[in-house]
């Protein structure tokens, strides 16, 4: 594996290898708080470490990881509004589901969601300024649940009983027009989308051309919504796909590039980034741009691993 991991870094150039600190103060933070566009990151550790770690991008480097003082058993999500960064994620000694926000400056002391539980990770996402929240259920329960923020406090949850999901559900948004993706319960390892006008969900379609192990994550690059996903069985290279507004293009394979997991989708600095964990013994956190027709080549991040997912905004 250590020979495979040398070949991918060699095929893709110069790597970054950022030094780690643990709860320093943010680095870049002038920049990053001038730039309201900017991508978030955040992960679980590897093996027995349940703490969460984050990071940013300022002027096209990722600051180095810092400790968030909270642990989660599943990875955790972002999203970004009206000059905050929102984390929710599921706790690691209870299936509550967590939140905090982040000024520009510090994270807010993290708040528990007493009255909803999943299994795995909650999701956000933004439409016509309003953060949204969508989860699967606690086992039994594999139906999806959502909630809305009003910019204090969240509304009871509300479940979609049209829709249950093996894993988390995933939001994104373009065109004033808010996107949920999952993948099937059971055996039904097919991807399912589903669009919110603010107030009510559409009807769930099925996309029969695509699946998954895993589940698949959303993400925009300006008017143009990509969705992104690992391939099935012994398949992990990554796939993806473009909206237009009422249609998915056909999927397209990234042959350079394999998860274990289910990769991430981030905005930040007019661009999409791509986040994703290795295959194999390799969890390391992996990266890459869309600049809206292609994706750059990946890049590792030599600083920071995880067991499962990273999440991004």
């Amino acid at each position: 594996m250590a020979k495979n991991i040398t070949r991918r870094m060699a095929c893709v150039g110069a790597l970054l290898a950022l030094s780690a600190s643990m709860g320093a103060a943010p680095e870049g933070a002038v920049a990053a708080a001038g730039a309201p566009d900017t991508a978030y990151m955040a992960w679980r550790g590897t093996g027995n470490d349940p703490n969460i770690y984050w990071s940013r991008l300022v002027n096209g480097q990722w600051t180095r990881q810092q400790r968030f003082p909270a642990t989660t058993a599943r990875e955790p999500d972002l999203a970004y509004l009206n000059g905050r960064a929102y984390m929710a994620w599921r706790g690691y000694a209870d299936n509550h589901i967590w939140w905090s926000s982040f000024d520009g400056q510090r994270w807010a002391r993290p708040r528990q969601l007493a009255d909803r539980r999943s299994t795995y990770a909650p999701a956000l996402g933004v439409v016509n300024g309003r953060l949204v929240m969508a989860w699967r259920g606690a086992q039994p329960d594999n139906h999806i649940w959502w909630s809305t923020f009003n910019g204090t406090s969240w509304s009871a949850q509300r479940v979609l009983t049209d829709r249950r999901a093996v894993g988390a559900p995933a939001l994104g948004s373009a065109n004033g027009k808010l996107v949920m993706a999952w993948r099937g319960a059971g055996t039904d390892n097919h991807i399912w989308w589903s669009t919110f006008n603010g107030t009510s969900w559409s009807g769930q379609q099925v996309l029969t051309d695509r699946r998954t192990a895993a589940w698949p994550t959303l993400g925009a690059h300006g008017r143009t919504l990509v969705m992104a996903w690992r391939g099935t069985g012994a398949d992990d290279h990554i796939w993806w796909s473009t909206f237009s507004g009422t249609s998915w293009s056909g999927q397209r394979v990234l042959t350079d590039r394999r998860t274990a997991n289910h990769p991430a989708l981030g905005r930040g600095a007019g661009r999409l980034y791509m986040a994703w964990r290795g295959t194999g013994a390799d969890d390391h956190i992996w990266w890459s741009s869309f600049n809206g027709s292609a994706w750059s080549g990946q890049q590792v991040l030599l600083d920071r691993r995880t067991g499962g997912s990273p999440g991004m905004s």
